[in-house]
């Protein structure tokens, strides 16, 4: 499955903003989003620039990269980079194809895995991990391998929650032994929750997150972004590959390190 950002690349031209192209837009259309006078493949996503024969056109996610941009679907505000009438623009769109598949990700939820790549804010470019896990792999199984590639210790509590949450998780899972260190029933026991029961409450897909912070006095935060959703028969695949580490039902398979 392809992500949400993989139909646009960025224009660069002579402005101090990038415009973003939307290159599966069908140019022989007559009723077009946005008006402009030059125009080339695919449909720039908003009316405030004009695009140069001498632009330069790069994928978002090389773009991103370069600039150290942490967004995934267009969420959140812009980045001083990419126009702000282009960015939220696209973010429109891309809810709108969202919504329209939500019925789709219904249906999967339950039977599909997921690419979860997780960082630590602050050093996104530096390191990251891909967690690939099963529908039936608990919270628990999942902690164990993002201590592995964090270090993480047991000194303070660290919490699981939904896209950026982090200490206003809804989830509140904690591992095992914090469960019962910390005597505090409003808590979840990390073994007692699943992914397939994360992805239901998220209705997880392509660009959402998962959240993580870790001492809840002097917060530090890691997150994940869904990097991939996979069908049972290639998440198998993916698991009986060469891997770094596993458990039970998930593996870490890819890993940029320092």
């Amino acid at each position: 499955m392809s992500e949400p950002t993989d139909r646009f690349v960025i224009e660069i031209g002579s402005g101090t903003a990038a415009h973003i192209i939307d290159m599966d837009a069908d140019q022989s259309e007559t009723d077009s989003r946005f008006s402009f006078g030059l125009t080339g493949p695919g449909e720039m996503m908003c009316s405030r620039g004009n695009r140069s024969p001498r632009g330069r056109q790069v994928p978002f996610a090389e773009f991103a990269d370069h600039h150290d941009i942490d967004k995934t679907g267009f969420k959140g505000d812009a980045p001083d980079e990419i126009c702000s009438y282009c960015w939220s623009n696209t973010r429109e769109a891309v809810e709108k194809d969202q919504q329209a598949d939500a019925g789709d990700i219904s249906e999967q939820i339950g039977t599909v895995g997921y690419r979860l790549r997780w960082k630590q804010k602050g050093r996104a470019r530096e390191e990251w991990y891909d967690i690939v896990v099963k529908p039936e792999t608990s919270m628990a199984e999942l902690d164990r391998l993002v201590c592995r590639m964090s270090t993480l210790d047991d000194f303070h509590l660290r919490m699981y929650g939904l896209e950026d949450e982090y200490l206003d998780s809804s989830l509140n899972v904690l591992p095992d032994h914090q469960y019962e260190e910390a005597g505090d029933r409003t808590y979840t026991r990390a073994s007692e929750m699943t992914m397939a029961e994360v992805a239901e409450r998220a209705r997880l897909r392509e660009g959402d997150r998962l959240s993580l912070v870790y001492d809840l006095g002097t917060p530090s935060h890691y997150y994940c972004i869904v990097k991939e959703v996979y069908e049972p028969d290639r998440l198998d695949e993916v698991l009986d590959e060469d891997v770094i580490t596993s458990t039970d039902t998930a593996a870490i398979v890819k890993e940029k390190r320092p």
